[in-house]
């Protein structure tokens, strides 16, 4: 008899918690008379290890689970943010190793370090593939608090202060900071579905840089200050990867539109990792509204068209954005990111140039931007707006609007 009661009263706890879903369930034509459930097998043995810190055992847990059931929201959740941990890692070991034992840049291209960013790639893609089974539930859920992990972030052989502060919130949203060990500063997120398609969106731009670092040899940076060096090639070995970097960003690009959209859509609020201009609980000391979802969409939509190549990126007023004098050396010409990603060459360095004595003139910047951009460089293209956003940014920064500061550091890291 108490067990009954207690399993009516914990689907009574579930029925509360699934209203939201519920709703928006209805809306789309699927609502069903069923009991509402919640995520797709719990998985807590997996859950609990990723909350005590124990990365392998959740992934371990994790794998029992999925094994048993391939569509297990949260299982492959956990198992996702668990491998991303000890792949970056692993990632990390490798290279700083490889770095000791080298004597100069050479091991940009050595065999081992070339290998660990293969594996880290290969790693992130099998993430991205557990996000997506997560991100399939809609009624995903997971609590997590990410300060309270106990892990070496620095890689100084033990968990110091610095580990523990990493994660921690500094601010409390009205211009102080909040105090040692205030429990504001280890809060419990609830991670959604909008939350997966942020994590697909930040591994797909990862993912992209990975390609890029394995696309050219960069070892013929060592030569970068030799004496009367003039330029240098940094060779292209391998083509398919810039392109592939390109439909990366691609992707990443509509995992962000749909984690925006997500965002607009909940109906909940509840300790929310980004919340809608309607949402009032989120630790994170960062009120956000209509206008800066608008610009959200808006950079975006204008990468889009960069990538596309139907616009392109003054270096002009890119030279603006950084320096007021820089403007009137930069070239009356633009970037075109979409044809550099898709048809790319050799980056070639005007050492001699670049390092000249005097004054850079608009010649020689022309000459440098030439060789670094190549098919990307574009005497003519309709300009993209993003430059502008950028100048509009640098504006209300430079009037020390301190909210709009803000502001502008969360819309960078949602994208």
């Amino acid at each position: 008899m108490r067990r009954s009661l207690a399993r009516l009263a914990r689907l009574a706890r579930l029925a509360r918690l699934a209203r939201p879903a519920l709703l928006l369930l209805a809306v789309a034509g699927c609502y069903t008379s069923s009991a509402p459930r919640g995520p797709r097998d719990p998985a807590p043995g997996a859950v609990a290890a990723l909350q005590a810190s124990k990365f392998a055992e959740a992934a371990q847990q994790a794998d029992a689970t999925l094994a048993r059931d391939p569509r297990s929201s949260r299982a492959a959740a956990v198992r996702a943010i668990a491998a991303y941990q000890i792949a970056g890692h692993e990632l990390f070991r490798s290279l700083r190793e490889i770095i000791e034992q080298a004597s100069r840049l050479e091991f940009f291209d050595h065999p081992g370090g070339r290998a660990a960013w293969q594996a880290f790639l290969t790693k992130l893609e099998a993430i991205d593939r557990d996000l997506a089974v997560a991100a399939a539930d809609p009624e995903f859920s997971l609590e997590l608090c990410l300060a309270c992990w106990e892990a070496d972030w620095n890689h100084n052989g033990r968990i110091d202060d610095r580990d523990r502060r990493l994660f921690e919130l500094e601010f409390d949203g009205k211009g102080g900071e909040l105090a040692e060990g205030d429990p504001r500063r280890r809060p419990t997120f609830r991670f959604d579905v909008g939350d997966l398609e942020w994590a697909r969106a930040m591994i797909s731009f990862q993912r992209a840089a990975g390609e890029l670092v394995l696309a050219y040899r960069w070892s013929e940076l060592d030569h970068l200050f030799a004496p009367g060096m003039d330029s240098l090639v940094i060779r292209l070995s391998e083509p398919a990867r810039v392109k592939r970097a390109r439909e990366l960003v691609i992707d990443g690009l509509d995992h962000a539109d749909r984690c925006r959209e997500a965002y607009l859509a909940e109906t909940d609020d509840d300790r929310e990792w980004v919340p809608s201009p309607r949402q009032k609980s989120h630790p994170m000391p960062l009120e956000v509204d209509d206008a800066l979802y608008r610009t959200w969409a808006g950079v975006t939509g204008d990468l889009r068209r960069v990538l596309r190549s139907e616009e392109g990126l003054s270096l002009r007023e890119l030279a603006g954005v950084v320096d007021d004098d820089l403007e009137t050396r930069a070239p009356a010409a633009y970037i075109d990111l979409g044809r550099m990603l898709s048809e790319p060459k050799d980056l070639v360095i005007e050492a001699g140039t670049l390092f000249g004595r005097g004054e850079p003139t608009a010649a020689s910047v022309e000459k440098i931007l030439r060789g670094l951009l190549g098919n990307g460089f574009q005497a003519r293209m309709k300009p993209s707006p993003l430059v502008g956003r950028l100048r509009a940014m640098k504006h209300q920064l430079d009037h020390d609007e301190d909210t709009f500061e803000r502001k502008l550091r969360y819309l960078l890291w949602l994208n």
